[in-house]
């Protein structure tokens, strides 16, 4: 597996909807692209942005509060077997008066061992 779906396994546990880089509609749900920023062939890291939408503030908060619970990694503690840390390291928030709904964005620093993909 992955670090894209095992990421995917651990938000989809939260009960948003998610799709990847954008959407059209208009709801509560959370998007996401997955950016690698570097390898070794020994130790990968991948930048993941998170945006959350909302309509109500105190729900989108609530939403990107949840997921930071569930991505970052304390100290030296592994995420799993194959995602050794995430950091938070950066974001912020906008409204859109054109769709009446709140933007929360986080940007992760995931460190994962290497796999090869395909």
């Amino acid at each position: 597996m992955n670090v894209l779906d095992e990421i995917l396994n651990i938000l989809s546990s939260l009960g948003y909807n998610i799709y990847p880089f954008g959407t059209n509609k208009i709801e509560d749900c959370v998007l996401y692209n997955l950016i690698p920023t570097s390898s070794n062939k020994i130790i990968e890291q991948n930048r993941l942005e998170i945006t959350v939408i909302c309509l109500d503030m105190g729900i989108g908060l609530q939403m990107i509060e949840k997921i930071k619970k569930v991505l970052i990694t304390l100290g030296d503690n592994s995420l799993n077997n194959n995602i050794l840390s995430v950091e938070l390291n950066g974001g912020g928030s906008l409204e859109n008066l054109e769709t009446n709904t709140f933007h929360f964005k986080a940007f992760f620093n995931i460190k994962s061992k290497y796999r090869k993909w395909g």
